[in-house]
């Protein structure tokens, strides 16, 4: 996995971004095709996509886990579907305790911690398995540009820190594909972060906007004052360091890995060698703290969090009417 380039989220052109421009009109061209020869198939259960527009780091795994959540406690029985990113398993595969996340993904491991999670390339095959297991709803995370399944409900998740960085699309800057195709079919947009008068200008009138923000559980330990080696491998590992920073920690280090990378001997070595040279703990994010040797996850520290949002009976309601109404459509 390679690292976002830096130029992608700033807020203009660059010779980079300007040089890969003709490669991007390719992706665009090479996307539409793709759209053009896919069969949408329907899934049997009523379903909500959680995606982004640009490549990882908005934060859309944690909003997918707030949204479980919302929903096991109004009731339903949802079940996560994903491909399992950066994982081995290719066939349609419940995510156990015991699996890895070079089996199954990172993502998905988090995920199966909230609710019953199906990793494989067919999402048609897992949502079959998923109501054959008793779920009455899927959350998708990811796979808004996947054309292969029908999505009932789109979510768009927008972190106010990145927004759509220099708004191009790959390689040329981090979009999927154009903020206007993209939000001509999104139901709901989530931001993480306060919206700014960009973003509230840029999407339409007629698709709500819920804030919210990430929050450091209270039961998690204290950084104040300490001094850290910090380390992440996820797409925007800034928000990981500026996390760290708001909550007084004295980063003597900090360390940055490409995105969804698994951590080997040698890794974890290096990095406790940092440490103990700084006299300092390693902290990283839940994330990365799966993809970590299990025989060195005690000298780990993770800083984790939730999402909060500012109106979250509003988000139940729309949820509820959304998977009501699709249960008596199907």
């Amino acid at each position: 996995m390679l690292k976002a380039p830096k130029f992608w989220y700033l807020k203009k052109d660059t010779i980079l971004s300007n040089s890969l421009y003709p490669l991007s009109l390719l992706f665009r061209f090479g996307t539409k095709i793709r759209n053009l020869v896919s069969k949408k198939n329907k899934s049997p259960l009523p379903t909500i996509c959680v995606g982004n527009i640009v490549v990882g780091g908005a934060g859309k795994t944690p909003v997918a886990l707030k949204i479980g959540e919302l929903l096991i406690t109004s009731g339903y029985k949802p079940h996560f579907i994903s491909k399992g990113y950066a994982g081995l398993t290719k066939i349609s595969t419940l995510v156990q305790s015991w699996h890895s996340a070079t089996s199954v993904g990172d993502e998905s491991i988090l995920l199966s911690e909230v609710a019953p999670t199906w990793v494989g390339n067919d999402r048609i095959k897992s949502s079959i398995l998923a109501k054959n297991q008793g779920g009455d709803c899927l959350i998708m995370d990811d796979g808004f540009q996947n054309p292969s399944i029908q999505k009932d409900f789109s979510i768009i998740v927008i972190n106010s820190e990145q927004e759509f960085g220099n708004r191009r699309v790959m390689p040329s800057g981090p979009l999927r594909e154009s903020i206007n195709r993209g939000l001509s079919r999104t139901n709901l947009v989530i931001v993480i972060g306060n919206p700014s008068k960009e973003i509230k200008k840029i999407v339409p009138d007629h698709i709500p906007i819920i804030e919210s923000k990430f929050e450091i559980k209270k039961e998690n330990k204290s950084f104040k004052g300490q001094k850290i080696v910090a380390f992440a491998g996820i797409a925007y590992p800034e928000k990981f360091f500026n996390s760290l920073k708001v909550q007084g920690a004295n980063i003597i280090k900090e360390i940055s890995y490409p995105d969804h990378h698994i951590y080997n001997e040698n890794d974890m070595l290096s990095l406790v060698e940092s440490a103990n040279k700084t006299q300092s703990i390693l902290v990283s994010t839940k994330k990365d703290y799966v993809r970590i040797p299990k025989s060195y996850r005690s000298l780990v520290n993770t800083l984790e969090g939730e999402i909060i949002f500012k109106d979250e009976q509003l988000l139940r309601e729309i949820l509820s009417n959304v998977i009501e109404n699709q249960i008596l459509e199907k």
